[in-house]
């Protein structure tokens, strides 16, 4: 599991935790003592909330980025120029400098982007059945 998901998993808790320790740590400072029976109902409607609010967002946590670096990686790209070591991408209306390290690419030749080094990508040469992702 992700940083990110074990994250939302303890932003969702947070709720349960705060109540928690407000029922036994807060409220008998201030000598106020309320049933375990109203603890148990507000955790009770604390915990349909949270599933309720995992089953219908959790997928916004766990969906592959939109923008940023991570989304290039794994994207198939035309070559704009030959790529015997270093050339130029395009993948979409963008065009990227691109470096592979395996075999070269002819203008025209797909590639796919294994990583992101700031403003280059690390592609390597589509094979002619692999290559069906738009670019």
């Amino acid at each position: 599991m992700e940083w990110r998901q074990l994250g939302a998993i303890g932003f969702v808790l947070m709720d349960e935790i705060g109540v928690t320790l407000l029922y036994f740590g807060v409220l008998p400072l201030f000598n106020i003592h309320l049933p375990l029976k109203v603890y148990l109902a507000i955790m009770c409607i604390l915990v349909v909330k949270d599933i309720l609010v995992v089953k219908f967002l959790w997928h916004v946590v766990v969906r592959t980025p939109q923008i940023g670096k991570e989304s290039l990686i794994g994207k198939i790209g035309i070559a704009s120029t030959d790529l015997d070591s270093q050339g130029v991408i395009r993948i979409g209306n963008e065009l990227w400098i691109a470096e592979t390290q395996h075999a070269p690419v002819k203008k025209g030749g797909k590639v796919i982007v294994l990583n992101v080094n700031g403003l280059y990508l690390e592609v390597d040469p589509v094979n002619s059945d692999d290559g069906n992702e738009k670019c």
